[in-house]
C-alpha cells in the first residue's frame, strides 16, 4: 500500500486543527470525560492527534452539530492568529492570512455531516469518541490529498457499513490473515474477474480500487502508532477501533470484501447455520435436580414430600392422583454437550490461484471456525489435490490463527483436482471422529473450483450432511449430490 502525499502548503492545515462540531451539552455526552479519550489514544499510538480534532470526536457521539461557514471562519481565524507573533498579526489585518485554511475547514465540516458516524458501534462512548476521531483524521487528509469530498464520504460510509455488524470472533480471524501480497500478488489480480463479482464495468472498479487504496494509506497513517495487540494489551484497544483496522484493510486489499461478502451469503442459509443443542439427560451423578411428571410406578421413592403429606389427608384423592400418574417426580440431571462435527475438504490446485478464490475458500473456512470460537462444533479440515494432506483438527481458534497466518499465494500449487478421493475420504475421517469423540450432526465441507465428474453416491453419504461451494466455476453434478442430502449447495461463487 503507496503513501498518500499531501502537499507542503497544507502543512499547518493537517499539523493543527479547528474544530467544525458545536460542544452539545446533552447529559450524555457530559460522561465522556475527554481525558478518558485521550488516555486511550495514547495507549493505543494514536497520540500524535490535536486536542481539537478530539473534540470533535467527542461531540459527534450522539449526533452533534456541526458549525457553519462563517462560525468557522471566525474559529479558523482566531486559531491561527493566537499562533502568530504581534508584527505577524498586524500583518494578518490587511492580508487575512489567518483565514487561508477556513474554506478547507467548511468543505471537512460538509464531508463529515455525509459521514454515517452512528454506523460505529462500541462498547462505551468513549470507544465511539476514539473510532470518531479516527475517522475525522482519515476524512481529513484525504481531503487535501485530491479525492473529492464525496467519493471520501462515499468510501468511508460503505467501510464503515462493512465492518460496523462485525463481532469480536471475526474480527479476531479477519486480523490474522496475511497480508494481501502473500494470497495474492498485485500482478495476479484479475480485474475482470473482480468487477463480475461486483458487477460494475473494470474501468468503475480500477477507479474504486484507486480511491480506496488512497484513503486506506491515511487510515494507516492515523493508525501508524498502534502497538501490536497482545493479551497484556488488548483491553486498550477498543472493538470499535480493531473495526476501523479492519476497515483500513478492507479499503487497501479489495479482495477482502470478496471474503466477507462470501462468509455473508453462507450464513444466509439455515442448512448451513450450526445447530449446537444443550441438552439435560437423566443422570444418577448429576449435578442438578429438575421437577418433571412421574411416567411409572416405580418413580414412587422419587415422589415430593408435599405427595405423601396428602395421602394422609385423603387417601382416596391420593390414589386417584397415583392411578393417573400426576404426581411429580425429582429426578438428578447433567448437562450432555454434544457439538456438531464439522470437516472441511479445501481445494488446494494450482487453479486456486485465479480471481478471489483464495478469499473465497478462507470465507467458508473462517465462518466454520467461529462456531468452535462459540464452542458449538468440532473442526477438523484437511487440503487436496490430486490426493488428500494431512488433517488438522481445531481445538483452539488460536491454533487456527496460527495455521490461517501461515498459508501464502505459493501453498496453492498442488496437481489436479480429484474431488471423489476428497469426496470418500473426508466421509471416512467424518465417521472415525464420531466414533472417538462425543459430537453430532455431521456434516462434510467441500470447497473446491473443480468441474470433474463425481461418481460418489448419496447412500455413501448415509447421515452425513453434505455442503459444497464451488468458487468461480459450476459442477452440476456435485450440486445435486449435496442437495439430495439436504445441504447447501452453491456455484459460480
Amino acid at each position: 500500500m503507496e503513501k498518500t502525499r499531501v502537499d507542503r502548503r497544507y502543512h499547518d492545515f493537517i499539523k493543527h486543527h479547528t474544530h467544525v462540531t458545536y460542544p452539545e451539552m446533552s447529559e450524555r455526552r457530559e460522561q465522556i470525560n475527554t481525558l478518558e479519550v485521550i488516555k486511550k489514544l495514547d495507549a493505543i499510538g494514536m497520540h500524535h492527534l490535536p486536542l481539537p480534532i478530539i473534540w470533535d470526536g467527542v461531540h459527534l457521539v450522539d449526533e452533534g452539530k456541526l458549525a457553519g461557514k462563517n462560525e468557522i471562519e471566525r474559529r479558523t481565524r482566531m486559531t491561527y492568529r493566537m499562533r502568530m507573533w504581534k508584527l505577524m498579526q498586524v500583518v494578518d489585518d490587511y492580508t487575512n492570512r489567518s483565514i487561508r485554511d477556513a474554506e478547507l475547514y467548511h468543505q471537512l465540516a460538509l464531508l463529515l455531516k455525509e459521514i454515517e458516524f452512528d454506523k460505529i458501534h462500541g462498547r462505551t462512548d468513549i470507544d465511539r469518541a476514539i473510532a470518531n476521531v479516527a475517522i475525522i483524521a482519515t476524512a481529513k487528509r484525504s481531503l487535501v490529498s485530491g479525492i473529492p469530498p464525496e467519493r471520501i464520504s462515499e468510501q468511508i460510509n460503505w467501510a464503515l457499513d462493512e465492518v460496523g455488524g462485525l463481532e469480536a470472533d471475526e474480527v479476531e480471524l479477519l486480523e490474522c490473515l496475511p497480508d494481501e501480497s502473500l494470497l495474492k500478488p498485485t500482478d495476479k489480480i484479475d480485474y475482470e474477474q473482480m468487477s463480475q463479482d461486483r458487477g460494475v464495468t473494470s474501468i468503475q472498479l480500477v477507479e474504486t480500487v484507486d480511491t480506496r487504496g488512497r484513503i486506506a494509506s491515511l487510515f494507516s497513517d492515523c493508525f501508524g502508532g498502534m502497538q501490536k495487540r497482545s493479551e497484556e494489551n488488548k483491553e486498550m484497544h477498543p472493538l470499535s477501533v480493531r473495526r476501523l483496522n479492519v476497515a483500513s484493510r478492507l479499503l487497501a486489499e479489495p479482495s477482502m470484501e470478496a471474503l466477507l461478502r462470501i462468509s455473508r451469503v453462507a450464513n444466509e442459509y439455515v442448512a448451513f447455520q450450526p445447530r449446537f443443542e444443550k441438552k439435560m439427560i437423566p443422570a444418577a451423578d448429576g449435578d442438578q435436580t429438575r421437577m418433571r411428571m412421574m411416567t411409572s410406578f416405580d418413580e414412587l421413592p422419587k415422589m415430593a414430600p408435599a405427595a405423601w403429606a396428602m395421602k394422609v389427608a385423603s387417601a382416596k384423592y391420593f390414589r386417584y392422583r397415583l392411578a393417573t400418574k400426576s404426581f411429580m417426580v425429582r429426578e438428578k440431571i447433567k448437562r450432555s454437550d454434544k457439538k456438531q462435527v464439522f470437516y472441511a475438504m479445501l481445494d488446494r490446485s494450482k487453479s486456486m490461484q485465479q480471481g478471489e478464490r483464495i478469499y473465497k475458500l478462507l470465507a467458508i473456512l473462517m465462518n466454520r471456525l467461529r462456531a468452535v470460537s462459540r464452542r458449538e462444533a468440532v473442526l477438523g479440515y484437511s487440503f487436496f489435490d490430486s490426493q488428500v494432506h494431512d488433517e488438522v483438527m481445531v481445538t483452539e481458534v488460536a491454533e487456527a490463527q496460527d495455521e490461517i497466518r501461515k498459508l501464502h499465494y505459493e501453498f496453492f500449487m498442488g496437481d489436479d483436482t480429484d474431488i471423489n478421493l476428497a469426496l470418500r475420504e473426508g466421509i471416512r475421517r467424518i465417521r472415525t471422529l464420531i466414533d472417538d469423540i462425543d459430537a453430532e450432526r455431521p456434516e462434510l465441507i467441500i470447497v473446491t473450483d473443480g468441474d470433474h465428474g463425481i461418481n460418489v453416491k448419496p447412500k455413501e453419504l448415509k447421515g452425513i450432511m453434505l455442503h459444497v461451494f464451488i468458487v468461480e466455476e459450476s459442477n452440476d453434478d456435485l450440486v445435486q449430490l449435496a442437495k439430495k442430502t439436504g445441504g447447501v449447495a452453491l456455484q459460480r461463487l
